[in-house]
C-alpha cells in the first residue's frame, strides 16, 4: 500500500460500480445527472473510468463530475500503442503521449519508459483525475517475459514519479492486462506487484468476454482477482457488465463497464488494423451503424437490439420487465431503446446498491444466486414467447455459467 497524501476515493474500498465514460456515453450521464424532473435527483455517480481519448477532447462532463466531486481515473489507453489501429484513428491524435510507432517487445529502453509513465501521469494530473491509472503494456504470451520487463519498467517509474516535481502525489493504481499464461499463473505478476506502493490494481485480461466465456475460463479470471486480493491490495474488474454482480458477491469490491456497451473486451480486435471498406466509411462519417442494445435488469443481459424490440413489442412479455427507477418513471416503456444508455446507468447502480446494502457476505452471495436464479426463469419464459416468431432468439446460457462460478468459489470459501 501507499502512503499517498490525497483525498482516498471510496471506490478503492467499497462495492462500486465505475461508469466507463467515452464520446459515446457522455450525453445519456449527462441526461442521467440532471434528473427525471425539477424536483428529483438525477442518478448519483460514485466513480467513473474516462477514456484519455474522451478526457483529451476536454469535454464539459468533466467539469461537471469535478464540481459534483465525483472521483474518476483516466484510461491512459497505453495497451492499444501496440498495435497498428491507433495510428488510423484520429482521437487518438490528441493524446500528447501517443508513439509515433506502435510499440514492440524491447522497444522500451528504461528511460523511455520514464518518459511515458511521466508522460500519462501528467495528462492525467491535468484533466482532474482522483488517482492515476498507471501506464501498462499487454502481458502478451508471445514475448512474455519482455512484455513482463516493460511492464515492470512503467510501474516503477510511475510510483518513483508519484508525488515528485510536477507530479502531485495521488493514490496510484497499477494495471495488468494478462494473456493466458498471466491468468494461470497470478503469481507472475502478484510478486512484482507487491514490491510497489501502490493503492489498487485494475485488471483487464486481453480477451474476455463474461456473457461467451466458459465456465472454467470466468472461474480462473475470479481466482486471478481473488490472489491479488488476498494480497492485501483492492482490486478493480475492468469491462465486466452483469457479471461485475457476481465478482463483488465474490468480494471483488469494484468494476466497471460502459452504458450497454464494453461489458467484453478483445484487444487483438481492437488493435487490427482498419479495413479499406472501414476507413471510407470513417471518411463518409460513419461506422455503419450500431445495434440498440438494451440491459433488462431481471434477465441480468444486455440484448442485441432486435431480440429487445421482440420483448417491447410482445405486451403481456414486457410486462415482466417495467422499470420504476428515474430513467423510465416518466417515459413509456416502449421507447427504452432511445434512452437505453440512460436506463443501464440507473439500473446497474441501483443492483449495485441493492447487493451493498446486504450486511454479511454469505448475504451478498445469496442475493445474487437468486436473482441469476430468476433471470434463468424469465430468460426461458422470453425464448417460449418469441420462439413463435420465426428470428433467432435470445440465449441466457451465460446465466448458468455464472451460477457454476458463484457456487464453486461459495464451496471453496467454504472448505478454507
Amino acid at each position: 500500500m501507499s502512503d499517498s497524501v490525497a483525498e482516498r476515493p471510496l471506490f478503492l474500498d467499497e462495492s462500486t460500480f465505475l461508469t466507463r465514460i467515452t464520446r459515446q456515453d457522455g450525453r445519456a450521464i449527462e441526461d442521467a445527472l440532471g434528473g427525471p424532473t425539477l424536483f428529483e435527483e438525477g442518478v448519483k455517480l460514485a466513480g467513473g473510468v474516462v477514456e484519455a481519448t474522451y478526457a483529451a477532447a476536454d469535454p464539459p462532463l468533466l467539469k461537471r463530475l469535478r464540481a459534483d466531486r465525483v472521483p474518476y481515473v483516466v484510461d491512459p489507453q497505453t495497451v492499444r500503442f501496440t498495435g497498428e489501429r491507433f495510428l488510423q484513428v484520429g482521437q487518438f491524435e490528441r493524446i500528447p503521449y501517443a508513439p509515433k510507432a506502435p510499440l514492440r517487445p524491447g522497444d522500451l529502453t528504461n528511460s523511455a519508459a520514464a518518459e511515458l509513465a511521466l508522460a500519462v501521469m501528467r495528462f492525467q494530473q491535468d484533466v482532474g483525475a482522483s488517482c492515476y491509472l498507471a501506464a501498462v503494456l499487454p502481458q502478451q504470451d508471445a514475448d512474455l517475459q519482455a512484455w513482463m520487463i516493460h511492464n515492470e519498467q512503467l510501474l516503477a517509474a510511475s510510483c518513483a514519479a508519484n508525488g515528485t516535481g510536477e507530479i502531485e502525489r495521488r493514490p496510484l493504481i497499477a494495471q495488468v492486462v494478462p494473456g493466458r499464461q498471466t491468468l494461470a499463473s497470478p503469481e507472475l505478476v502478484m510478486n512484482r506487484l507487491m514490491d510497489h506502493p501502490i493503492d489498487a490494481v485494475y485488471v483487464q485480461p486481453l480477451r474476455l468476454n463474461p456473457a461467451h466465456d466458459s465456465l472454467e475460463k470466468l472461474a480462473q479470471y475470479v481466482e486471478f482477482l481473488l490472489a491479488i486480493r488476498d494480497c492485501g491490495v483492492s482490486v478493480i474488474a475492468g469491462r465486466v457488465g452483469a457479471f461485475g454482480l457476481v465478482l463483488q458477491a465474490l468480494g471483488i469490491p469494484s468494476f466497471d463497464s460502459g452504458l450497454c456497451q464494453a461489458e467484453a473486451f478483445d484487444l487483438a480486435s481492437l488493435n487490427r488494423p482498419l479495413t479499406e471498406r472501414e476507413r471510407q466509411r470513417r471518411a463518409d462519417g460513419s461506422s455503419g451503424g450500431g445495434d440498440r442494445r438494451v440491459y433488462f435488469e431481471l434477465l441480468k443481459t444486455t440484448l442485441k437490439g432486435r431480440h429487445a424490440r421482440a420483448i417491447l413489442s410482445d405486451r403481456q412479455l414486457r410486462a415482466r420487465f417495467t422499470c420504476s427507477l428515474g430513467c423510465c418513471q416518466h417515459g413509456g416503456f416502449e421507447e427504452l431503446p432511445n434512452r437505453r444508455r440512460k436506463h443501464y446507468l440507473w439500473v446497474r447502480h441501483h443492483e449495485v446498491k441493492e447487493l451493498s446494502n446486504q450486511p454479511t457476505a454469505e448475504l451478498r452471495r445469496d442475493w445474487v444466486h437468486e436473482r441469476l436464479r430468476d433471470a434463468r426463469g424469465a430468460g426461458s419464459a422470453v425464448r417460449k414467447a418469441l420462439s413463435n416468431g420465426g428470428a433467432d432468439l435470445p440465449t441466457f446460457e451465460h446465466l448458468d455459467r455464472w451460477i457454476g462460478v458463484l457456487a464453486r468459489q461459495t464451496r471453496l470459501t467454504a472448505a478454507a
